[in-house]
């Protein structure tokens, strides 16, 4: 506990009523691979767009550049065509 609350004597003894177990035989097991597979599969991700998507500027570049890409592939399908 922190040094800073050692001189609340009733929050001190609302913390020292709560026990703790900490399940030491299921740390010691080692997972398959299976397991640790499904772990990382589970595990969360982070969004490599949030920055864009945070400003304004970044989400109305989101919901336009599908549609300037899809302009610019259908010009490059035309001029082949030609």
């Amino acid at each position: 506990m922190k040094e800073d609350f050692k001189n609340e004597e009733e929050l001190t003894n609302l913390l020292d009523t709560y026990k703790i177990d900490v399940p030491t035989k299921k740390l010691s097991v080692k997972q398959s691979p299976f397991n640790r597979f499904i772990r990382y599969l589970g595990s969360p991700a982070k969004d490599p767009l949030e920055k864009l998507s945070d400003s304004n500027n970044g989400y109305l570049f989101l919901k336009l550049f599908p549609l300037a890409s899809g302009i610019f592939l259908a010009m490059i399908q035309i001029l082949f065509l030609f």
